[in-house]
């Protein structure tokens, strides 16, 4: 039924997105939503845990790029320490600056994995691009305002998904 909007994984915690899993995968690049999904919408920079993973992923040769609906500056500073590229206000779910980032780090929908933690921005995007899609569990309770009214939709989609999972026999998370 919502097929369409179902991430191909679904993980706790981005840090579960591994070095080994994405290279299993036959992936070799993470494009990330920052917002939720590496640290709560306050948080200006990478904190020292996502710090550390950036660094892990880099070390492992996988791409790390950034794909936000937010403003420019937000992006900018997030992404300024590890030279990420990204593209801002993206307007997710609908897929031309992810076009546009893909373009501008010479990779294929095929080779790149999607991480978010909103089934109708990240998840919905990648899925429409033929890019690997991975659901990550908010790292926040708390949500901005334009997010928080889609969350109880979003818990629909996610119930049908880990009922289908769970008659496929396979766990989901982390």
């Amino acid at each position: 039924m919502f097929k369409f909007l179902y991430p191909k994984k679904y993980i706790k915690d981005i840090t579960h997105l591994t070095p080994t899993l994405i290279k299993s995968l036959g992936k070799n690049t993470v494009i990330f939503d920052i917002d939720n999904t590496l640290v709560p919408y306050w948080v200006k920079t990478p904190d020292n845990k996502i710090s550390a993973y950036f660094k892990e992923l880099i070390n492992n040769n996988i791409t790390i790029a950034v794909l936000s609906n937010s403003r420019e500056e937000r992006s900018k500073v997030f992404c300024k320490e590890f030279n990420i590229p990204y593209v801002y206000r993206a307007g997710k779910p609908g897929t031309k600056g992810l076009k546009k980032l893909l373009k501008n780090i010479d990779k294929k929908p095929s080779e790149c994995i999607i991480a978010g933690d909103q089934i109708f921005t990240d998840v919905w995007c990648g899925n429409k691009e033929g890019v690997y899609s991975v659901f990550v569990k908010k790292v926040s309770k708390k949500d901005e305002l334009i997010t928080a009214p889609k969350r109880p939709f979003e818990n629909i989609i996610l119930y049908f998904y880990f009922l289908m999972l769970e008659k496929k026999g396979k766990q989901h998370g982390k």
